[in-house]
């Protein structure tokens, strides 16, 4: 049997979950096509891997950048595509993307099963009553769906999504390469060569106003007013970077702050190996990947609870393997940072030790149980051929 997914653009993280989708396939004799839109994408200009894979790869516009492609072209292609290999379970990210809405369409009209994966939480935006009506009307195409965590499920029930017709697992990285990589980095002599002398925060993430970085430049500034003595180093770029760095420059702290760019997986795991903490102030943040990759190699975690992997990573009671804070809360963030930086070294250890420990159930094979719980979920839900109306693309996440 065959099992169709579908994803933009292959990042490190789709990889990882793909392999180890198709690996469990593989157990059963069946098969994964995996599915990319593009062959590129500004949004995130990940290095491109072209190697062998342990799946069909199809990209629908190879030599094409998602953010340039039409989106009656982006439905045709994928409605093509299935026509050939006729999947019997189909994945789509979201019910926004007209490749996903169009890989429902066909799953539903072709007797296969159609699985929603999904990231969203009710808390991401303001919600407005006749989207949320056209998002409860698409997901009647699915017969099933994977997502992230607790706070992501409660979401689609609250749209109308069964609570049993949802598995958990949907949100992981490459755990063990993180892991490894940064276990390495820390052997290697001189491989702190270019980052910051003193103890530092580690933030990664898109330079956009909702991962709120002036408010973590803010708590950052006052936490060293307080006498805090650690840096701080902003892993990323993105529309927001010329209002942070002039924040950076208006501050009297700009010595302290560091910004190495965006940054490869490869490079990333260096940085991630010798930070001392890690922080990531979004106020909106559907799960927060970066996390997964900051536990995995063993830092303590300061995350805004408005992360939809917050109360995975970390779990009451707080301390264990970080804390939550308020995003919107600069007093509150600046506390955190304190927090953190008074703990002695070996606390902090055992606190990072714990955290990778948390943040290895999360890994790549737990996408693949998920997905294959997912799809046999959906395949004892009764098919119907009845193509379901919907309304343009006023949806929204």
């Amino acid at each position: 049997m065959i099992y169709a997914v579908c994803f933009t653009n292959f990042g490190p993280y789709h990889l990882a979950r793909l392999r180890a989708l198709a690996a469990r396939l593989g157990e059963r004799g069946d098969r994964l096509v995996a599915y990319e839109t593009a062959g590129g994408e500004r949004l995130y200009p990940w290095a491109r891997s072209d190697g062998d894979e342990p799946f069909d790869r199809v990209v629908l516009f190879p030599d094409r950048e998602l953010e340039e492609l039409p989106a009656g072209a982006c439905g045709e292609a994928m409605t093509e595509a299935l026509d050939r290999d006729r999947p019997d379970a189909v994945a789509a990210v979201g019910y926004v993307r007209p490749e996903s809405l169009a890989l429902a369409r066909w799953g539903r009209g072709n007797g296969a099963a159609t699985i929603l994966m999904s990231e969203s939480q009710a808390v991401d935006r303001p919600r407005v009553w006749y989207k949320e009506m056209i998002k409860a009307r698409r997901l009647r195409l699915f017969d099933a769906a994977l997502c992230g965590g607790p706070s992501h499920r409660d979401y689609l029930v609250d749209l109308g999504l069964p609570a049993d017709r949802i598995a958990l697992g949907y949100n992981a990285v490459d755990h063990d390469f993180f892991a490894d990589q940064t276990d390495a980095w820390r052997a290697r002599p001189g491989s702190r060569e270019g980052m910051p002398a003193a103890p530092f925060f580690l933030s990664v993430c898109r330079f956009a106003p909702e991962k709120n970085l002036l408010r973590l430049l803010q708590a950052f500034r006052r936490y060293r007013g307080q006498g805090g003595s650690w840096d701080l180093v902003l892993c990323g770029d993105g529309p927001q970077a010329d209002d942070v760095a002039a924040a950076i420059e208006m501050s009297d702290c700009a010595e302290a702050i560091h910004r190495p760019g965006f940054l490869q997986a490869d490079e990333l795991a260096r940085w991630y190996a010798h930070a001392a903490a890690f922080v990531l102030a979004s106020v909106s943040e559907p799960w927060g990947l970066v996390a997964n990759e900051a536990a995995a190699a063993g830092l303590p975690l300061l995350l805004s609870s408005r992360a939809g992997c917050a109360r995975t990573l970390v779990p009451d009671p707080e301390g264990s393997t970080g804390a939550r804070f308020d995003p919107m809360d600069v007093r509150d963030l600046a506390g955190k940072l304190g927090w953190v930086a008074s703990l002695a070294g070996a606390d902090r250890l055992a606190i990072g030790r714990r955290a990778r420990e948390v943040a290895a159930e999360w890994g790549p094979d737990r996408f693949a149980r998920g997905a294959l719980e997912a799809w046999g979920v959906a395949a004892t839900r009764p098919k119907s051929r009845k193509t379901i109306l919907t309304f343009g693309n006023a949806a929204g996440r």
